[in-house]
């Protein structure tokens, strides 16, 4: 492949028609953005940036492999810069390629030796020595003043993660709380509050029988904490052949806002006041079609969506998509906790920046979950992670008849290594279910005394732990 030529003016051929690539890729329209970018790819020179944008659609349509491919042909045909190099490590991980990846973050690195993502990135393929280079450079990122925030983050998230594989518990804590004072965002506590107290004394499903035309398909959503194990369903749920999924997406939050434009209500619950039979058959298909966007061919009967907190949109999700049903995953409180505090999220999650904070949205969320358990019944499965892990087929049986399918032994494989998982969780779910996450906070219960004192105390504990054993039947 030639490189890319600059047009007469020169700008590159590109540049034309890339804003409206971007527009439709900000609107996840990726299968409108890849007939436009395969067009164009036949009829200009080749260009970087245009493999980089075909690479995202075909990564957000499932098709990981042409997507690795694109990526590849950029980073050694085009002159790939440290970026490009550690897209592509990224992916290969992605796809459980861990060789592949190892090579393209270390070909990174050597065109950029102190970039805190490829670093990071190859702390979690091949973890890094206290005593190493790389460690250095994670330090002196961490301590400087002219990195960006985001990437002080990065480092001092990976430092700490380098002293928690070491053992060294104190010292880990330390870093994750300098990696989190350096994210954006702030978490309302009042307002959380108030929006689950409305919750609990407006929402019923009885107060909204809306007659919406019925889809020919079925939706699932796996909601709870993150990193309480909804990857997992997902990977478990998909490897069914009447399964597919869109996973973590803003689909839902899209025919939200819609519906707000459309009936004028701004806040909370007041959607419900307003909506009428024919907008929820509207905001419905605007849904499937908001699916439709990020799957190639005809779905199965059953969609997954796979957004942790998309838990405090379910009545919403009810009243457009009456057939709706949800998997509730309820995992250790401390365990849950612990891996919010030790992750570095690419996305906003402002609740996650302290330990008092994530005690509180974790209380929040299983009020939330209580309420729906209440009012929607059969359709709201309370799934115990520990249940799951350590009794599968049991627990996959009961999922598979709440959500009205066969069962199939291949739910019970580890998920193929060609396919793509774009998640925090996406090392976990490539093997098979195991107890691995059952009981990690036990070597930091002093560090996590704060969250212990957020939740509520012991009491909540115990009160969840029995709840939980309940639900595990």
């Amino acid at each position: 492949m030639a490189r890319p030529q600059p047009a007469q003016d020169g700008t590159a051929p590109y540049d034309a028609i890339r804003p409206t690539v971007a527009g439709l890729l900000d609107q996840r329209a990726y299968k409108h953005a890849l007939t436009l970018l395969q067009r164009t790819y036949r009829s200009m020179p080749p260009d970087t940036r245009l493999l980089d944008d075909m690479a995202t659609c075909y990564w957000e349509l499932g098709d990981a492999q042409t997507a690795l491919q694109l990526v590849e042909l950029a980073a050694t045909d085009g002159g790939g810069d440290a970026a490009t190099w550690g897209r592509l490590g990224a992916m290969a991980l992605s796809t459980g390629d861990r060789e592949r990846a190892q090579s393209a973050f270390r070909r990174a690195l050597s065109l950029s030796p102190r970039d805190a993502r490829a670093l990071a990135a190859l702390n979690r393929v091949a973890p890094l020595a206290r005593d190493s280079r790389q460690m250095a450079h994670l330090r002196d990122i961490a301590r400087s003043a002219k990195a960006t925030p985001n990437d002080r983050a990065i480092a001092s998230n990976t430092l700490g993660l380098i002293e928690q594989a070491a053992g060294n518990t104190k010292a880990a804590f330390h870093h994750f709380a300098r990696a989190k004072a350096h994210k954006p965002g702030r978490y309302d506590t009042t307002a959380a509050d108030e929006f689950v107290a409305e919750q609990r004394e407006r929402y019923h499903p009885d107060l909204l029988r809306l007659t919406a035309k019925p889809l020919p398909h079925r939706f699932v959503f796996v909601v709870g904490m993150p990193r309480s194990g909804t990857t997992l369903v997902e990977s478990i749920l998909t490897r069914h052949p009447q399964v597919t999924t869109i996973g973590e997406s803003i689909a839902l939050q899209d025919c939200m806002r819609l519906c707000r434009h459309r009936t004028g209500q701004k806040r909370g619950w007041d959607w419900m006041d307003a909506i009428t039979p024919e907008l929820a058959s509207t905001l419905a298909q605007t849904f499937l079609d908001r699916c439709a966007q990020k799957h190639v061919g005809e779905f199965p009967e059953v969609i997954v969506d796979k957004t942790p907190l998309n838990l405090f949109e379910a009545g919403f999700a009810r009243a457009i998509l009456p057939d709706a049903r949800f998997v509730f995953m309820s995992r250790h409180p401390l365990d849950v906790g612990l891996s919010n505090f030790t992750t570095n999220y690419a996305a906003p999650h402002p609740f996650s920046k302290s330990l008092a904070t994530i005690g509180h949205m974790t209380r929040t969320v299983f009020t939330s979950a209580g309420d729906y358990q209440s009012k929607l019944g059969q359709a709201f499965r309370w799934q115990s992670f520990r249940a799951l892990v350590t009794s599968p087929e049991t627990q996959i049986r009961a999922m598979l008849d709440h959500l009205g399918l066969a069962w199939d032994d291949r739910c019970l494989a580890p998920q193929d290594r060609t396919g793509a998982v774009n998640t925090a969780s996406f090392l976990q779910v490539r093997s098979a279910i195991n107890d691995d996450g059952l009981g990690k906070w036990h070597r930091f219960e002093a560090e996590l005394a704060p969250l212990v004192q957020a939740l509520g105390g012991q009491k909540w504990i115990e009160d969840w732990a029995a709840k939980d054993t309940a639900a595990a039947g």
